[in-house]
């Protein structure tokens, strides 16, 4: 498709390499941290998706557009993210631990929830980029798994992260979190207005469900002095006694 035409032009500016160029220098100018930007893509992502299902006639190539090269961004810079953990030297991490769940002698839960998200949002995007590569309910299926692999992605950042209690990270976070409930919600409570459905009531229960989980476990892990020594680090980088 031809910019400018079926797609708007701010949709294609997300696949220029300068875009991308320019999104690197100012993430690494601004000192922000590569997974904080990887999460927030994927709650855009997340939510432009929700939107565009809500909403199927509002800017259809619009909101499309940009959920798609959203979504090729954030696997750039979770590509990024997973570089900058492998060569950082204080976890000592190897390209095993970076591609296999669950193997990483540093947090190897933690690190593997977040293996297992990436792949996740990997085989969506593939299944969709350049053009859709599976049956539309499939296709439907495969992408209702993005809520499941945004939970666990929220998971793995603050379980594996050694700045979880960073003011910013934490608001970082409640921003993506509220964001991608609200958008969640808001799409739930529009369709039932027209189609009352039970799975769909519970689906929102869940999800409703599911963040508040994730909450209370963050007050009662991460968030808590010595998370750092229960939650997998080896006794040879903990600090503190």
């Amino acid at each position: 498709m031809e910019c400018g035409k079926s797609v708007p032009y701010v949709s294609c500016a997300f696949d220029s390499i300068p875009f991308l160029a320019f999104s690197v220098l100012l993430v690494h100018l601004t000192r922000v941290r590569w997974r904080w930007v990887t999460l927030l893509l994927l709650s855009a992502v997340v939510m432009l998706g929700i939107v565009r299902a809500a909403l199927p006639s509002e800017s259809p190539f619009l909101i499309e557009g940009i959920h798609r090269r959203l979504a090729l961004l954030a696997i750039a810079f979770g590509a990024l993210h997973l570089l900058a953990a492998v060569l950082d030297p204080y976890a000592g991490l190897g390209p095993l631990d970076a591609v296999v769940p669950f193997v990483s002698a540093y947090r190897s839960t933690w690190l593997g929830l977040g293996v297992i998200s990436a792949y996740i949002y990997v085989a969506v995007t593939l299944s969709s980029w350049p053009v859709r590569r599976l049956s539309r309910l499939w296709w439907k299926w495969l992408h209702r798994t993005t809520y499941v692999g945004w939970a666990l992605g929220l998971v793995h950042s603050l379980g594996t992260g050694s700045d979880a209690r960073n003011n910013l990270f934490l608001l970082l976070d409640v921003v993506a979190a509220a964001c991608v409930l609200g958008a969640y919600l808001g799409y739930r409570i529009y369709d039932d207005t027209q189609r009352v459905s039970p799975p769909r009531a519970l689906a929102g229960i869940a999800g409703l469900a599911a963040v508040v989980l994730i909450t209370v476990w963050a007050f009662n892990g991460p968030l808590q002095p010595g998370w750092a020594r229960v939650s997998g680090t080896p006794p040879g980088l903990l600090h503190t006694p």
